[in-house]
């Protein structure tokens, strides 16, 4: 958000994210390189992601984390509808764009935390399930959205878990990563998406 403030070019921003999440990960690297071979195995598991190891213990924080991120989600839908036609526009109404904005963020950061923390890192559904929703339902509402999004989400992610529990792909090891799972749904969505949106620059 600070960089955002500062930096015009989406692009540039994309790219320091890029870099950001890089940094990280050879952090990560570094940590994983030091430690034990039963913490390691641990973080190979984690690393793969699954709903498999959420425990009714861990339900007491997990629950009420998710619980007020969709809250927060669904009871600012009128804000959301209003930056579709444009910060300046939404700012006109009386919006605070930049309150909004921390909002909005912080609780993606709040939703996308707790499931990775709990159930690994689940690639591409939460870039992919919103666009599949819109073009389903026909609408960029968010008073339509944002509970199809939900729903639709539950349902894919665990369909998604239910397919890496199947004996024929779990093999000797009990379970088939659910990340490979999710990537093959959530992918050729994204990259449908993106073609779709510079169809000018693909087929010019």
């Amino acid at each position: 958000l600070g960089l955002s403030n500062r930096v015009e070019s989406p692009a540039t921003v994309l790219i320091v994210g890029l870099m950001f999440g890089y940094a990280a990960q050879a952090f990560v690297t570094v940590l994983v390189a030091g430690t034990d071979p039963d913490k390691l195995q641990r973080w190979v598991a984690w690393g793969f992601g699954s709903f498999s190891g959420i425990t009714w213990s861990k339900m007491t924080i997990f629950a009420p984390l998710i619980l007020i991120g969709l809250g927060v989600s669904a009871a600012t839908t009128k804000q959301l509808n209003a930056l579709l036609l444009g910060e300046n526009y939404a700012g006109s109404m009386g919006l605070n764009v930049r309150r909004m904005r921390l909002v909005t963020m912080a609780v993606a950061s709040i939703l996308g935390g707790a499931v990775t923390a709990f159930c690994g890192p689940i690639a591409f559904l939460g870039i992919a399930i919103p666009h599949i929703c819109r073009g389903l339902i026909g609408t960029s509402d968010h008073r339509s959205l944002v509970p199809a999004t939900i729903l639709m989400g539950g349902i894919v992610a665990l369909a998604a878990q239910m397919v890496s529990l199947v004996p024929a792909l779990a093999g000797e090891t009990g379970v088939f990563p659910l990340n490979a799972v999710t990537s093959l749904i959530g992918a050729p969505v994204v990259v449908f998406i993106l073609m779709r949106s510079r169809k000018g620059v693909f087929t010019g």
